[in-house]
């Protein structure tokens, strides 16, 4: 009985999709069939439609909430290339792009490289991560061309690919784009930055640049921030674990940082270069 009555309930509400006149009740009814999609059935098309919805808070909904892999009718597949081709909003270009690379679409290679090229910080770092799952080479060279200007999510889109496929001539890219950074915005770098270092696996360059980081992100003299900063360096200790245990120097100034980092007043330090003396 509740399956059945939860059945009529999901066919009133697919109702009122095709039958409201205003988008508060289509979003309403878009919100509860695909938050119910697990336990009652309803139409595929409803989504086709709701993709193409001229309501944009409607099609950012289905774009970040509805099940993608769980599609059959190719029409999806098409739906999401036209917005991510043409919508007039940057959210829900990005948002589609990002869903067709989930799908690994190989026949959208190209539309994947021609949007890591666009202006859109966020559209473009989508481009070039669909592109980096289709072709890592090509997506290697075109990140090796947009670092050169490069801000915000494509900072980390590229830093990604770096950390995948550069080497240590990229490690300039994370220094000079960790001091452009803002505050918290410094944090997903970082935590990129540190397993490139893990990648490089040279003791002396890694405290170099461990140091670098440190003095960075002290200098913004945010508590909260630096908290942030201990425990990417804990994650970095927990994941490295077998790499340090073969270099005890680099464990101990990983452990003397993080002392460090944990001085209640080390921020009042009246000292240049606190980190110096590690």
């Amino acid at each position: 009985m509740l399956v059945n009555d939860g059945q009529v309930e999901t066919e009133k509400f697919v109702e009122q999709f095709y039958t409201s006149k205003n988008y508060q009740g289509r979003l309403e009814a878009i919100q509860y069939l695909i938050g119910n999609s697990r336990k009652y059935s309803f139409p595929e098309t409803i989504c086709i439609e709701a993709l193409n919805d001229f309501c944009s808070q409607i099609k950012v909904y289905v774009l970040k909430n509805y099940n993608f892999h769980q599609a059959n009718d190719p029409q999806i597949k098409l739906s999401l290339e036209n917005l991510a081709r043409h919508d007039e909003k940057i959210q829900v270009r990005t948002l589609a792009i990002e869903k067709l690379a989930g799908l690994d679409s190989v026949e959208h290679d190209e539309l994947f490289f021609s949007t890591s090229l666009l202006k859109s910080s966020n559209e473009s770092a989508a481009g070039l991560r669909g592109l980096f799952k289709l072709d890592k080479v090509r997506a290697y060279q075109v990140a090796k061309f947009r670092a050169e200007s490069s801000s915000g999510s494509l900072d980390l889109a590229i830093a990604e690919i770096f950390q995948a496929k550069g080497n240590i001539d990229d490690l300039s890219f994370f220094k000079d784009r960790l001091k452009d950074r803002t505050k918290f915005n410094k944090i997903g770098l970082v935590r990129i930055y540190l397993k490139m270092l893990c990648k490089i696996e040279r003791v002396e360059l890694i405290k170099q640049h461990l140091q670098y980081i440190c003095e960075d992100i002290s200098l913004s003299a945010n508590t909260d921030l630096v908290q942030r900063l201990v425990m990417e360096l804990y994650h970095f200790n927990s994941e490295q674990k077998a790499f340090l245990a073969k270099n005890c120097d680099l464990d101990r100034f990983i452990s003397n940082t993080i002392d460090l980092l944990l001085e209640k007043n080390y921020l009042k330090a009246k000292g240049t270069d606190p980190f110096g003396f590690l």
